[in-house]
C-alpha cells in the first residue's frame, strides 16, 4: 500500500513540479534537498467478520512536506491533498478503496542553523491487504 501511495505521487505532475523525485518512506535525509515528502504508517486497523479477517485495512498514513519556506510546504501539501483526497484506484495487486484527509497541521525545525518547515497531513487510507 505504500508503494502504491509513493507512486501515485509521483505520477503527480503537480506533485513532482514541486518535489521531483523527493518523495520517500520512513526518512529524510538530514540536509538533502528541498522540498521533499516523506510518509510514514503511523498504523493500521484491519478488519474481521464473524469468520475472521476480511483483508480490508483502515491505515493512517502521515505524509510530511518539508521545505526550506513555509509557503512552499503548504504548497507541497496542497498538491499532495490534489491527488489523495477521495482517490481511489488499484495498483496491481493493492486495492485503495478511499483516502481521506484527517488531519493537517505544521512545525518549524532547526536543522544546521536554518529554519525548515514541514506541513503534515494524516492520511486514512481505506484498503484491501495484498
Amino acid at each position: 500500500m505504500e508503494a502504491a501511495l509513493i507512486n501515485r505521487l509521483l505520477a503527480s505532475a503537480g506533485v513532482t513540479a514541486l518535489v521531483a523525485q523527493r518523495i520517500t518512506p520512513g526518512r529524510r535525509d538530514q540536509g538533502g534537498a528541498l522540498p521533499a515528502i516523506v510518509l510514514h504508517r503511523i498504523d493500521g486497523q484491519r478488519d474481521y467478520h464473524l469468520t475472521g479477517a476480511s483483508g480490508l485495512v483502515a491505515s493512517r498514513m502521515q505524509v510530511d512536506c518539508w521545505a526550506a519556506t513555509y509557503g512552499d510546504a503548504k504548497r507541497a501539501a496542497r498538491a499532495v491533498d490534489a491527488v489523495m483526497s477521495a482517490a481511489r484506484w488499484t495498483a496491481g495487486a493493492v486495492r485503495i478503496d478511499a483516502v481521506l484527509i484527517a488531519d493537517e497541521r505544521d512545525d518549524t525545525f532547526d536543522e544546521d542553523g536554518n529554519a525548515l518547515y514541514r506541513t503534515s497531513l494524516d492520511l486514512m487510507v481505506h484498503h484491501a491487504i495484498a
